[in-house]
């Protein structure tokens, strides 16, 4: 299969030809009034086709990889799967006050209407999304990847940093041989990107903890559950989180933690920072292709 990739995923060029996918041939051009044009270099017809591209906060991410997928088709590509590394706008799930929508949702269903042959999304925020999936639409994990990186000192707890990434936490207990214990901390959000961390459910005294999350944005929901944990007497922390966003000083704010180390995938370009290991996302990408 031949992929090509948006200007959201060229960071992901290098990964995709290690592991033996050709990377497809493309140019984007903007007319006097920036109008984007976007044309295929290679030849896709009777072909299957994989379109890659996350969706990022300029909506410009969703246009372009909807266009890529149009040119495939329109072009002849017996078969097409989109690849969504990176899912924005996932976390406007549902609304929260009135007037407000499911923005998320909304992402999900135009994806699926414009009826790829699959549809491959990795480490969707929530059940609200994964209600609407469709049977084309197959949704990839990371915990494998965390699974292999802390297999040489498996965590004694997996702490999840509230109740919506529970299930994940338990998911990952399982790679384990003696399967750690699973906890919960009890969190509010009294406004948007403030968490309070009110009380750990769970036994972390004296304990490895892994602390596991989809997304680190601002940094400051797993600022309060390393502290929590360690009130609690922890002996050590690690974090693991699929997507890293890390709006802001995240990255000092993180690095500044009684934390031995932070797993994160490459789902978005990653800076080198000496206290956060990046995990190669592409490797599940092609065994799912």
């Amino acid at each position: 299969m031949r992929v090509f990739l948006t200007d959201s995923v060229q960071h992901l060029r290098r990964s995709f030809r290690k592991q033996g996918i050709e990377v497809g041939r493309h140019e984007s051009y903007a007319f006097a009034d920036r109008e984007c044009g976007y044309r295929l270099r290679d030849e896709v017809a009777g072909a299957s086709v994989g379109i890659a591209g996350s969706i990022l906060p300029n909506p410009q991410s969703l246009f372009d990889l909807l266009a890529l997928h149009h040119l495939a088709r329109e072009n002849g590509a017996q078969e097409t799967t989109i690849l969504v590394p990176y899912l924005g706008y996932a976390r406007q799930d549902r609304p929260s006050r009135p007037g407000e929508g499911s923005i998320g949702i909304m992402v999900v269903e135009l994806l699926q209407e414009i009826k790829p042959s699959h549809l491959i999304l990795i480490d969707v925020h929530s059940d609200s999304l994964r209600n609407v999936f469709k049977p084309l639409t197959r949704e990839l994990t990371a915990l494998p990847l965390f699974a292999k990186a802390f297999s040489k000192r498996p965590p004694d707890v997996i702490v999840s940093p509230d109740g919506g990434y529970l299930s994940r936490a338990k998911q990952l207990a399982v790679f384990f041989d003696p399967r750690p214990d699973v906890a919960m901390i009890d969190k509010v959000r009294p406004r948007p990107n403030v968490a309070i961390a009110r009380e750990l459910h769970g036994n972390v005294r004296g304990k490895d903890v892994v602390l596991l999350d989809d997304i680190i944005d601002t940094g400051r929901t797993l600022v309060e559950a390393v502290r929590l944990v360690l009130r609690e007497g922890a002996r050590s922390v690690r974090l693991a989180a699929t997507h890293g966003i890390f709006s802001g000083d995240a990255r000092r704010r993180l690095s500044r933690l009684s934390v031995d180390e932070i797993l994160i995938t490459n789902t978005l370009p990653q800076p080198h920072h000496p206290k956060i290991h990046i995990l190669d996302i592409v490797s599940l990408i092609v065994n799912a292709l």
